[in-house]
C-alpha cells in the first residue's frame, strides 16, 4: 500500500459490508486506516480505494454536503439514546463514490491529484474469504442446487439458495420465480415432485423439510 501524506478526501471500502462506502477526510490516509483497523468493530478491515488531494483541511464536509444534496437517503443516520448520529458512511458503491470525486476534480482541473488503489494480494484474499463467508451465512439452510419436474404443473424447476438466504424455485424455461403467495405453492410443487420419484410427503411437513428430502431423492 503506497503512503499518501498532505490533505487527503479518502473513499475506503470494506468487505465487511460492501455496499457502504467510507468517505472522509485525513492528513494521513495509510495512519487513518491503521487507526480504524485496529479496533476489533468489524470482521474485515478497511482498506484504501481512491484518495483526492486537496488544499485544505475537511474538505470531505463539501463533499458530504453534495452527496447529502443529491440523495439524503444514502448517508448513515440513526437515533442512539434520543440523539441523532450521522456518520461518514454512504451506501453506494466505491465506483459510484468515485465517479463524483472525478467530477469534482475534472471540474477544478484537478485531476492529477485523484488517485486509485488496487487491493494487494492479501486484500484480494481477505475479499473472497468474506464473500464466501457471506454465503455460507446465508445458505444457512444449506439449500443445494438440483433441478426436478413436479406433475402438478408439468414444468421443469430449478431450486437453489436466494440473496437473503431463502428458497429459490425458478421455472426452468420461463426464468420466472414461484413466488411465496403462489399457487400452487413452492411447497404443493415440491411435495408433488417427491410423489412423483415414489416418495411420500406428509402435510406437516415444512417447505425446507420437502425440500431436503426432494434434494436427497434427486441427487441419490
Amino acid at each position: 500500500m503506497e503512503k499518501a501524506k498532505g490533505y487527503y478526501i479518502y473513499i475506503l471500502t470494506n468487505p465487511s459490508f460492501k455496499e457502504w462506502v467510507k468517505i472522509g477526510y485525513a492528513d494521513d490516509v495509510e495512519k487513518r486506516v491503521k487507526i480504524l483497523n485496529s479496533h476489533e468493530t468489524t470482521p474485515f478491515g478497511f482498506r484504501i480505494y481512491a484518495t483526492y488531494e486537496v488544499a485544505g483541511r475537511l474538505q470531505d464536509k463539501n463533499v458530504h454536503s453534495l452527496i447529502d444534496q443529491l440523495n439524503p437517503n444514502l448517508r448513515s443516520k440513526e437515533i442512539i439514546g434520543g440523539k441523532s448520529r450521522v456518520r461518514e458512511f454512504y451506501a453506494m458503491s466505491p465506483e459510484k463514490a468515485y465517479s463524483i470525486l472525478e467530477k469534482i476534480a475534472k471540474i477544478s482541473g484537478s485531476e492529477d491529484k485523484l488517485k486509485r488503489y488496487k487491493l494487494t494480494d492479501q486484500e484480494a484474499k481477505d475479499e473472497a474469504s468474506a464473500e464466501e463467508v457471506k454465503k455460507l451465512s446465508a445458505n444457512r439452510h444449506h439449500f443445494k442446487d438440483i433441478d426436478f419436474r413436479s406433475s402438478l404443473t408439468g414444468k421443469q424447476y430449478h431450486g437453489t439458495t436466494g440473496d437473503d438466504g431463502t428458497l429459490k424455485i425458478i421455472d426452468i424455461k420461463t426464468g420466472n420465480e414461484v413466488l411465496n403467495n403462489s399457487n400452487p405453492s413452492k411447497k404443493a410443487i415440491i411435495g408433488q415432485a417427491i410423489k412423483d420419484l415414489g416418495g411420500d410427503s406428509p402435510k406437516n411437513e415444512t417447505l425446507y423439510q420437502r425440500y431436503h428430502k426432494l434434494t436427497n431423492m434427486v441427487l441419490d
